[in-house]
C-alpha cells in the first residue's frame, strides 16, 4: 500500500502492516516535500477479503443488534410506567 499525504507521513506499507519505506528530511521529520519511489508487489492470485465475500453483512448485523437493544430498552421503560 502506498500512503501519500500533504500533512502527514508518506510511506509504503507491506501486506503485514509494516512501514517499509518512509519519506523524511535530513532531520528525520516526516513533514517535508519530496518524492518516494519504490516497488509494489501485486499478487497474480489473491484471496477474497471478508468484505468482498460478505459485503455489508457486518454493518447489517450491527444494525440488527442496535435495533434489538433499542426495542429492549423501550420495552423495559414502558413496563415501568
Amino acid at each position: 500500500m502506498l500512503r501519500a499525504a500533504n500533512t502527514g507521513v508518506t510511506c509504503f506499507i507491506n501486506q503485514f502492516g509494516r512501514v517499509t519505506q518512509e519519506l523524511r528530511d535530513e532531520t528525520g521529520s516526516t513533514f517535508t516535500e519530496g518524492v518516494l519511489s519504490g516497488d509494489i508487489k501485486v499478487p497474480s492470485e489473491h484471496e477474497l477479503t471478508f468484505y468482498a465475500r460478505h459485503g455489508e453483512l457486518f454493518a447489517k448485523v450491527c444494525g440488527v443488534i442496535t435495533l434489538i437493544a433499542i426495542v429492549l430498552t423501550s420495552l423495559t421503560r414502558w413496563r415501568r410506567l
